[in-house]
């Protein structure tokens, strides 16, 4: 079984010389202008534990470090060098039009959730229903107010970062207080310009925690490929 971490331009690189999962050896297939980075595995890895999934995302880390890589999600693998020869050959057109489109951009991820003053200048626990709305119909109208109000905090505060980044994709809430969950494909050298955006964007609306993470290798942005 052939497990693979990435596929890659500059197939004159030579993958790096560390270990990926199970501690196996690195190894790399080239076909034309594209190399695939993988280890060799006489079974299945099993499941993906914390180190097995820290173990991928080290190699793919690396392989970005100095060559552009759409990153393979963690359990992708094939029967062995024929099949994934034939599917660097099947899939060579989407391949390098994903590399070219991601090379020397990094994916940059920002969530922003919304802060709840309480008496302790804690979160509540839960919510309440806000004074005066006395009744349900009240409540309703309130409740779309807020919704309303947090559309537009997030689309202000999307826009300055949507401008830095070559692409945005903005993802599903996964909680009340989420006002924004979004992943920005940046240049490399916009990196710091970026973080300086946010800490701005962050002094001018104390109202929200704005949380950035990065650079990560651009998983959101490989799909299409």
């Amino acid at each position: 079984m052939i497990w693979v971490y990435g596929i890659c331009d500059r197939p004159e690189l030579a993958p790096p010389r560390r270990r990926g999962l199970a501690q196996a050896p690195l190894d790399g297939l080239r076909e034309g202008e594209l190399l695939a980075v993988f280890t060799r595995h006489a079974r299945s890895v099993g499941e993906p534990a914390p180190d097995a999934l820290w173990a991928h995302e080290r190699v793919v880390e690396r392989l970005m470090a100095d060559r552009a890589v759409l990153p393979m999600r963690f359990g992708s693998t094939v029967d062995g060098e024929d099949a994934l020869r034939r599917f660097l050959l099947e899939r060579r057109q989407p391949l390098l039009a994903a590399l070219a489109r991601i090379a020397g951009r990094v994916e940059l991820g920002v969530r922003i959730l919304e802060l709840h003053a309480s008496g302790n200048g804690s979160a509540p626990a839960v919510a309440t229903i806000a004074a005066g709305a006395a009744t349900g119909r009240d409540y309703l109208i309130s409740r779309l107010r807020d919704g309303k109000r947090a559309e537009q905090l997030a689309t202000t505060l999307h826009e300055p970062l949507a401008t830095l980044a070559a692409d945005a994709r903005l993802q599903t809430a996964r909680g009340a207080d989420d006002v924004l969950r979004g992943a920005y494909l940046v240049e490399r050298g916009v990196v710091p310009r970026f973080r300086v955006t946010v800490e701005r964007l962050q002094l001018a609306h104390p109202e929200v925690a704005i949380l950035c993470t990065g650079p990560w290798p651009p998983y959101t942005f490989v799909s299409d490929a």
